[in-house]
């Protein structure tokens, strides 16, 4: 039985057996297999796929939801509006240890702008809310969701070596901060990153859970 403040971990190669109570939650990571009612059930997510975890821990910290309560949707894109709550629910998360905003009654993201504009996290007028969001957009707002001391180097990243980004291109101050920290590695061994592309809510939960848990970051070096 879980209780108030403390943290089990299970070693590799066994099976652990836990009874969650009110409040707790869990947090998966690596190749795990879970036979239990506490992680979100998605038909559209199985335990195999490579984001299982990233999406369990997403949707129980509060920070993103299903498309319904039985869908999760990871191969769809993430729109701005989506992203700017995204960014504000982390936000409120930090600094409050919860997220209480909720949808507007009239237009559904209105809260989570007013919130994230008067914040900083959101700092101009997008021509639609609806569309889909680039990368270079997203980790523009993902990186004012936290300050920067969260952002700790861990990975050697050189100016001008992610092959399509450099320094005088739009948020590469952000994207690099995000290689360095281990929050982003690229698509491809060589750090590629596609600014201009969208992304999808696969990729987000697992962006989400390596900003919230630096364990999970991971490695690069590009130099």
């Amino acid at each position: 039985t879980l209780t108030a403040g403390h943290r089990y971990l299970a070693a590799e190669n066994t099976s652990l057996s836990v009874k969650v109570v009110t409040g707790s939650k869990f947090a998966l990571f690596g190749n795990a297999t879970v036979s239990t009612d506490a992680a979100p059930k998605f038909t559209d997510v199985s335990d195999l796929q490579w984001y299982y975890s990233d999406v369990c821990y997403a949707v129980q910290k509060g920070l993103v939801n299903g498309r319904s309560s039985t869908l999760y949707a990871p191969e769809e894109y993430l729109s701005v509006a989506e992203a700017i709550k995204l960014a504000a629910c982390m936000h409120q998360l930090y600094r409050n240890g919860s997220v209480t905003l909720t949808n507007d009654a009239t237009t559904w993201y209105k809260t989570y702008l007013d919130y994230a504009t008067a914040n900083g996290i959101v700092t101009k007028t997008y021509a639609s809310y609806d569309a889909n969001i680039t990368r270079g957009e997203y980790v523009a707002l993902f990186y004012a969701a936290l300050p920067e001391s969260e952002y700790t180097q861990i990975n050697t990243v050189s100016d001008n070596k992610i092959p399509d980004v450099k320094l005088t291109d739009s948020n590469a101050k952000q994207i690099y901060a995000f290689y360095r920290a281990g929050i982003l590695t690229g698509s491809d061994s060589s750090g590629t990153f596609s600014p201009n592309s969208n992304i999808k809510r696969s990729e987000v939960a697992a962006i989400l859970t390596r900003m919230f848990e630096k364990d999970a970051r991971k490695t690069i070096t590009l130099s």
